[in-house]
Parts: C-alpha cells; structure tokens; sequence
C-alpha cells in the first residue's frame, strides 16, 4: 500500500511539473522567451527568408560549385582533408541549405533565384500544430492551479479539463515535432536527426537493481527503455514531410 501510494505521489507531482514546463513553452506574451513566441517572431518577419539569406546568413557561399571546384584543385593529389562547415569555403554545407530549401519551397535547382522565398504555409503548418497539440489546454489548466493561486471562478472555468499522462505525453511530442520544424528546417539550425531520446553512453540500469529493481527485472527494463525511447523517437521521423504536404 505504501509502494503504491509513494508511486502515485511521484506521478502526481511528474504531471503537475510538465504542465508547468508546457506552460512556458506555449505562453504567448511578448516579454517572454517561449516556443511560441519564436514561432510569432518568425511570422512577423518571414519576409527576410529568402534563398540568399537562408544559404549564407552566417557565412556560407551561395555559389557552392565555384567553392568546391577552387578546393578540389587547390587539394588535388593531397589525398583525404575535412572539408569546412562554416565559414566561406563551406561549399558542402551550403549546398545542404540550397536542396533544403528547395524542398521547403517547392522550386526545382534548375530555377534557383537569390530572391526566391520560402512559403508562408510552412509556418501555418507549424502554428497548426502547435494549437492542436492540447499543450493550451495544459497550460490554461497549470495557470489556474500551479502557477497563480486562481480565483474560484477561474478554476470553476477549468473545472472540465482533465490532466493525463497520456495528454502530456502527446502534448511533449507534438512540441517536440513543432521544434524540429523551426529549428532544424525553417531556421536551417540544430536539429534532433529522428533522435528524440538521448543516447545512453553508460549503462543506464547500473545499481537499480539493489534496493530499487530485482536484478531478474533488468532484461525487462532494457526492453520497455528500447520501446518508450522508439516511440519518442517516432514522431520526428516525418516532420520534413508533413511541413511541405499540402
């Protein structure tokens, strides 16, 4: 009974800890730095997102052929070398930038224009996600209950919101999703790879098998670690596809 109850504790209190995180990640003021403030930001100026600007903002050639012809013949007979990633003689990543945009843009290489522009709908799609991903519904609750000490008329208004896991967990990997599309695609940034779990370089179950796990029980929570961190992993395996499908 005790177990039961401490493990419930501990539930309890995870749950009411995420809304609090979500709420922040999906508040919308202007004074505060949050997921969808960024998403606003990008909005008000989407206008500067031209090829030119996506491909060399931070240094990157536009014309990454002339680049890699000029390196190639400076490195002819020198053998192996690491090519560059950022700065002016980065031609391998700049030629990245320019077939990602042209994915996100629907405009074939052949007709590559400095002045082209990615599409407004990208970031509908975006916001799109963002509203239905039930975090709202997650943070109107937490600033009723959590974060401000709500009237009884406020959380009369909220009465009808039911917290879950299940709620949270979904609300996590739709914001998930909705960070690697700007991060990773919008902003040609840093970006998950599909890999939403961390990568254990240790053995993550060392010592719970004293006091806190049976060590007959260590193969099986290799098994249910393998399935939840493929199921996080999951949904960042089509936003490319989904931010262009129309």
């Amino acid at each position: 009974m005790r177990r039961r109850y401490r493990n419930a504790m501990c539930r309890l209190s995870e749950d009411r800890l995420w809304s609090l995180i979500i709420r922040r990640l999906v508040d919308s003021g202007s004074d505060v730095i949050s997921l969808r403030r960024l998403i606003k930001d990008v909005r008000r100026n989407f206008n500067l997102f031209t090829r030119e600007n996506y491909v060399c903002h931070d240094g990157l050639p536009y014309d990454y052929a002339a680049v890699q012809h000029n390196e190639m013949l400076e490195r002819a007979g020198s053998g192996a070398f690491w090519g560059h990633t950022s700065d002016p003689k980065a031609w391998g990543t700049s030629q990245m930038a320019h077939e990602q945009f042209d994915r996100l843009s629907g405009i074939a290489s052949t007709n590559r224009n400095r002045e082209d522009r990615l599409p407004l709908a990208l970031i509908d799609t975006v916001e799109g996600w963002l509203n239905n991903s039930g975090a709202d519904e997650l943070a109107k609750w937490s600033h009723a209950y959590l974060a401000h000490a709500g009237t009884p008329q406020k959380r009369e208004e909220v009465a009808h919101l039911l917290v879950t896991t299940n709620k949270i967990t979904n609300a996590i990997k739709a914001l998930a999703r909705v960070t690697e599309a700007v991060s990773a695609y919008i902003l040609f940034a840093s970006g998950r790879l599909n890999g939403l779990m961390p990568t254990a370089q240790f053995d993550q179950f060392e010592k719970l098998d004293q006091s806190v796990m049976r060590a007959d029980r260590v193969d099986q929570a290799h098994i249910l670690w393998d399935k939840l961190s493929s199921e996080s992993d999951s949904c960042l395996e089509d936003v490319g596809r989904d931010l262009t499908r129309t």
